[in-house]
């Protein structure tokens, strides 16, 4: 049995053992130092290391229940902190990692990180947060604790004068592409599994490159390419999957309804928030559908996803859904995401009815008649 992200895997998957799908001789393979798209990285990457050494004990912490592109990115900086010298930075999460291909990424990309909740943040002279800022809603860390850097591609709030480093790159479309920067513009080496990981951060943060995309986002995606193993992504891009992943789309496909151009899949109770997400991309691919909002019911708040086909308002919509039910929103253009705690003067129920109220209100659909997609 082998652990990781306190998440046990058995040694094989099917005919294969881990040990030969992974190809540990190319850890060490180095890169050549280039930066993409004539953009210098170089003062950032030293201002980086600068907040950074001499400390020996590093946290990097991503957002609650991360997704491929933190994971990715949060792996990418902890090897530029070993390429500096500073041993053992520790990875840390929040929450759990539930989606299959993120479970089957930490586990065949060899990651290894630490629940938040068995982390003391006192052990840490330095802490890092990626693809996260502090103080959002999607975080563990307390806000009466100290960050001496971020890196995230999610527009931070205005107005706040930030007093740690930070390069918060809004235009990109996945942290994954900053940190490939980063790696690159302090030579430091790529492995086969870094780079399969910031690949497939990459390629999950834009859909695949059809949404938010940035020319810069498009050169690393390019880059990587030719160093990933292309039989790791597969595995991790078509996992094996439980009975509840069926028994769940089944219960999304009979409450999914749609508004006109407006689509919204109500998933109950869920054992992942990160169902919620899974959901919205795969029921917006139906046709006639411009906007799909995905909700679920975790820990006693409502999840949502928002994703768009055309409009460049997701994020903004998450926040204003999210405010006006007493939650935490954000996104970007395409897609964005939030979470609503229930009161203890409601119920699931009344949550749930309330937050398509509020979503027909907010897309402008209140009097379209709703039709259930089957």
């Amino acid at each position: 049995m082998i652990v990781y992200a306190n998440i046990k895997y058995p040694e094989t998957s099917g005919n294969h053992k881990l040990q030969d799908l992974v190809s540990f001789e190319n850890i060490r393979m180095p890169v050549h130092c280039v930066t993409l798209s004539g953009k210098s990285f170089n003062e950032k990457v030293a201002a980086l290391r600068a907040s950074l050494t001499p400390s020996q004990s590093v946290l990097i912490l991503t957002h609650d229940y991360p997704d491929p592109d933190c994971i990715a990115s949060a792996f990418g900086i902890q090897q530029l902190c070993i390429h500096w010298g500073i041993h053992s930075p520790v990875i840390s999460f929040g929450g759990f990692i539930g989606r299959a291909e993120n479970r089957a990424m930490v586990r065949f990309l060899n990651i290894n990180m630490v629940p938040f909740a068995l982390v003391d943040t006192k052990e840490f002279e330095r802490i890092i947060l990626v693809d996260s800022f502090p103080g959002k809603g999607n975080i563990s860390l307390p806000a009466s604790v100290h960050v001496d850097a971020v890196l995230d591609h999610h527009p931070a709030p205005p107005d706040k004068e930030l007093t740690f480093f930070n390069d918060i790159r809004k235009d990109f479309g996945a942290s994954s592409t900053l940190v490939t920067n980063y790696l690159l513009a302090a030579a430091c080496p790529i492995s086969t599994q870094l780079a399969t990981a910031l690949f497939y951060g990459i390629k999950t943060d834009t859909g695949d490159m059809r949404r938010d995309v940035s020319a810069i986002d498009l050169e690393c995606y390019k880059y990587l390419f030719d160093l990933i193993d292309h039989q790791i992504l597969s595995f991790i891009e078509y996992p094996e999957r439980d009975i509840e992943f069926f028994r769940l789309l089944q219960r999304s496909v009979e409450s999914a309804t749609s508004f006109d151009s407006v689509g919204h899949a109500h998933l109950g109770s869920v054992s992942t928030p990160d169902y919620v997400a899974e959901m919205a991309d795969l029921f917006h691919s139906l046709d006639k559908i411009e906007w799909m909002i995905c909700s679920g019911i975790f820990k006693n708040q409502v999840y949502f996803s928002i994703r768009s086909k055309n409009e460049s308002s997701a994020g903004q919509h998450a926040e204003q859904l999210a405010q006006r039910m007493g939650g935490s929103g954000g996104g970007h253009g395409r897609a964005a995401a939030g979470r609503i705690p229930i009161t203890q003067q409601t119920n699931a129920e009344a949550a749930a009815m309330e937050f398509e109220t509020v979503v027909r209100e907010l897309f402008n659909v209140s009097s379209v008649q709703p039709k259930k997609f089957i």
